[in-house]
């Protein structure tokens, strides 16, 4: 049970890493809202409805596939090949001060927004972050296809979307315990988060790239 909750580690923060526009967003919402709190709150529930009915849906999938075949492999190497070639794009994308503020611009407008459309910002952002998704069905796999049932399962899955969301609730998180110290602190990470964001898609997908795919490759050795 040690080694299924430490695969998921692996792969709820990789997931987790995939999305730190999601902690921008937030961050800005907590700073911009007149309701901090449950405006930011409703922008992790957009992610949270998205994320359930991917986990059902994929769940379902799985359960249904043969757990003596390589699926398993084939996914992590799915995943290493999707983070490889969003590292290498990063490598040859080039950022410049008006995409930035183009950006930043975006964000700030969001934020300044109603319940109903943070819900929807959630969601879209999610969406946007399909790799954060793809990442989540490799930790999936690991549940369904290891044998993993019951409570146990349960538990797994929401320890792996707990992770995976991070980026979502953590801002949040850290408003609600020290809102003085965490507003001057979440303006210092957005700015760097926005202003290192292809260092970081470079970092991360040529890292956990190898990592999946050798994860995929020995499997299949």
């Amino acid at each position: 049970m040690t080694g299924l909750f430490a695969q998921l580690v692996l792969y709820g923060l990789a997931a987790a890493v995939a999305a730190p526009i999601a902690a921008v967003v937030c961050a800005f919402v907590l700073g911009k809202s007149s309701r901090p709190l449950p405006s930011a709150l409703a922008f992790v529930l957009g992610a949270v409805l998205l994320d359930a009915i991917v986990t059902v849906i994929i769940v379902i999938a799985l359960g249904r596939a043969d757990a003596s075949t390589d699926i398993g492999a084939y996914i992590d190497l799915a995943l290493g090949a999707i983070f490889l070639i969003l590292g290498v794009v990063a490598i040859f994308q080039r950022e410049t001060p008006e995409g930035e503020a183009k950006q930043r611009a975006r964000v700030e407008r969001l934020a300044s927004a109603g319940p109903k459309t943070l819900i929807t910002a959630g969601f879209a952002v999610q969406v946007i972050n399909f790799d954060a998704i793809a990442v989540m069905a490799g930790g999936l796999k690991e549940i369904v296809l290891g044998g993993t049932t019951g409570i146990t399962a349960l538990i797994a899955v929401l320890f792996l979307l707990g992770l995976m969301l991070l980026p979502y609730y953590a801002p949040a998180v850290f408003y609600a315990i020290r809102p003085t110290a965490a507003k001057p602190a979440l303006v210092r990470m957005t700015d760097w988060i926005v202003a290192n964001s292809r260092l970081l898609e470079i970092v991360t997908g040529l890292g956990f790239g190898i990592i999946f795919a050798i994860k995929g490759y020995q499997a299949l050795a």
